[in-house]
């Protein structure tokens, strides 16, 4: 996604806040939702103006602790892939990518993928946390020089009752997504409980 107010690329990863960051930030697609930065320099890189764009803007995304972005997908309203799960257990052993149960879901394993270049190393000049939103959204905003932007609550999961994420796992099962995960939790410093 792309803000020509403001100047700025915004990789928008699943779960982590992305339409309330977009919808603060006016951004638009660059061709379909959730494209990574590769995708998104390309696409702009068919545009007029669009690589000198790339090139200058200021690159950012967010990450959200994997244990508790797959109790969001598995709670999430809208559903995209059809054969989800809806028992947490087998959730957890069927869940494979980082967007499997997005309406547009995408091959990419973990929340890291989408903000690499092609040596596999993070491109982007910032990486927010869901976790930190408000504080890394400031931050975001001063960096792009946007006044204290509000940042508005799209997309709530308004599921009844949802309670600590960690209350949803068995050890078996946050070992799993431990495995499953591991690139994100290792890249981005996450433990289970923090």
């Amino acid at each position: 996604m792309i803000s020509v107010p403001y100047r700025c690329v915004f990789v928008k990863v699943p779960k982590t806040a992305g339409t309330s960051i977009s919808d603060a930030l006016r951004c638009t697609h660059v061709g379909k939702p959730h494209r990574d930065l590769l995708e998104i320099r390309s696409a702009l890189g068919a545009t007029p103006g669009g690589p000198a764009f790339f090139a200058s803007a200021f690159k950012f995304g967010f990450v959200r602790n994997p244990w508790d972005r797959v109790v969001s997908l598995f709670l999430r309203k809208e559903r995209g892939r059809v054969g989800a799960p809806t028992d947490f257990g087998a959730f957890c052993a069927w869940i494979e990518r980082a967007s499997d149960t997005c309406l547009h879901p995408s091959p990419k394993t973990n929340q890291r993928d989408w903000l690499v270049d092609e040596s596999g190393e993070i491109a982007v000049d910032f990486v927010g946390r869901f976790e930190s939103l408000e504080t890394d959204f400031r931050t975001i905003c001063e960096r792009i020089g946007a006044p204290a932007l509000a940042l508005p609550h799209k997309k709530r999961n308004t599921g009844s009752g949802r309670r600590p994420y960690t209350d949803y796992y068995t050890p078996a099962l946050r070992d799993m997504i431990a495995e499953k995960f591991a690139v994100d939790i290792d890249a981005f410093g996450y433990a289970f409980g923090e």
